[in-house]
């Protein structure tokens, strides 16, 4: 009687424990579904070019960062490239705008950018993008 109290104890789990998962490890089976769908071009460290829909850098459509003691957010909308480059424990991000003069701000290399490929879903820390090219809005 005791053992199949066991099993049945033990059956009742595993759906729980399953669902559990292992993080990080499994890929990026759900992105944040962002406010507009903006059309990327990334490259990372290594070279290798992606195009993303759906783009948004930790569920925002803007470019967050610091500039001097203060804080910016670039609107995707107004951005036409992004070129980031390691300085340290940050990142350097010169935003070339489609309008007005490039920007440069700092921002952290934990954030994540994410997006859809036509080959799955797709996110990357920007501590490892060197380049995101704003291709523009999806439809």
């Amino acid at each position: 009687m005791k053992l199949r109290a066991l099993v049945w104890l033990v059956l009742l789990c595993v759906p729980f424990l399953l669902a559990m998962g292992t993080g990080d490890s499994e890929g990026p089976t759900r992105i944040p579904e962002p406010s507009a769908d903006f059309r990327v071009r990334l490259t990372d460290q290594e070279g290798t070019r992606v195009v993303l829909t759906h783009f948004s850098i930790e569920g925002q459509v803007f470019v967050l960062g610091r500039m001097g003691h203060g804080q910016v957010a670039v609107p995707l909308e107004k951005v036409k490239e992004v070129e980031i480059t390691n300085q340290g424990d940050a990142l350097k991000a010169r935003i070339v705008l489609s309008q007005g003069p490039p920007v440069e701000i700092r921002v952290k290399p934990t954030l994540t950018a994410t997006g859809k490929t036509d080959f799955g879903n797709y996110r990357i820390p920007l501590g490892e993008v060197s380049r995101i090219e704003v291709l523009g809005r999806g439809r």
